[in-house]
Parts: C-alpha cells; sequence; structure tokens
C-alpha cells in the first residue's frame, strides 16, 4: 500500500501513466493522499533547509511532499529527482524511517531479493527500458550493481 499526494497527482498528465495509477488506486496498492496547508508547510521547510547546500539541486514541493510523507510513516519514495535523491545520499538520517529510491534502485533492490522473474539484473533492466521508454546510462547501471552486490550488470 502506498500513498501520491494530491500536488504528484496533478503532475501525471499524459494518459499511460494515468491509466497505471488509477489502476493502482483500483486495486487497492495506492491512495491518493488530500492536500493540507501543514503538509504544504513542512515540505516548504524542507525544500528551504535543503536549498541551503549548494550541492543539492532544485527539488520541487510535489517531491519534497512525497517525502514529507514517507518519512510519517515510514514509507519509500519512488523519484527521478536529482535533489531528493541527493540530499537523501547526503543526509539519510534526515530522512529517516523513510528510504528514497530511484526507478534503477528499485529495480536492484527487487533483483538482489529474487522478487524478479529476470534471470539477470541486465535482461532487468533492458525489460523497464523497452516498458518505460527511460534508459539508464551504462555508468549509472554499473554504479548501482557495484553498490548492490550485483556481480554482473
Amino acid at each position: 500500500m502506498g500513498f501520491i499526494p494530491e500536488i504528484t497527482l496533478r503532475e501525471i498528465i499524459t494518459e499511460k501513466p494515468l491509466k497505471m495509477v488509477r489502476d493502482l488506486v483500483t486495486d487497492g496498492w495506492l491512495t491518493a493522499y488530500p492536500h493540507s496547508r501543514e503538509l504544504e508547510e513542512e515540505a516548504m521547510r524542507l525544500i528551504l533547509d535543503l536549498r541551503k547546500d549548494p550541492r543539492i539541486p532544485r527539488i520541487d514541493p510535489p517531491e519534497a511532499t512525497c517525502v514529507v510523507l514517507a518519512r510519517r510513516f515510514g514509507l519509500a519514495v519512488l523519484t527521478e529527482n536529482r535533489g531528493i535523491i541527493r540530499a537523501y545520499r547526503l543526509f539519510e538520517d534526515r530522512f529517516h524511517p523513510a528510504v528514497v529510491l530511484n526507478s534503477l534502485r528499485l529495480l536492484a533492490h527487487i533483483f538482489v531479493r529474487g522478487l524478479a522473474g529476470e534471470t539477470s539484473f541486465s535482461d532487468l533492466i533492458n525489460e523497464y527500458e523497452r516498458d518505460s521508454s527511460h534508459s539508464f546510462s551504462l555508468l549509472e547501471v554499473r554504479t548501482v550493481a557495484r553498490e548492490f552486490g550485483i556481480e554482473k550488470a
């Protein structure tokens, strides 16, 4: 079970992702989390706090809102936002108990736990890239494979 904040839901405008979210909600895997001033203020505090560090790229309110919810409920955040990912790597303790993953790290997590049907990490990556039309650099795949102890990428 997971949450998608209303602010994030409003960003989804293309048909394929909208259908996926609709299916996840219908199947009970995902719940829309209502907007509140308290949630918005906490997300803005996070953005302003992290903006002080020049190593962290821009973080937008939808990503910060997801992190705030993940901290509240001890969940994982799936994002491709480089700012949140960098902030998490630099200040993991400030995000606790939330975990921040991008899609490649989530795939590695799934693979090492034997939850993927593919026989190799490369096959899993290739299937994801085909399905999502999103590609990873070879360097990024090798880095994540090493990080997760996957022998062959």
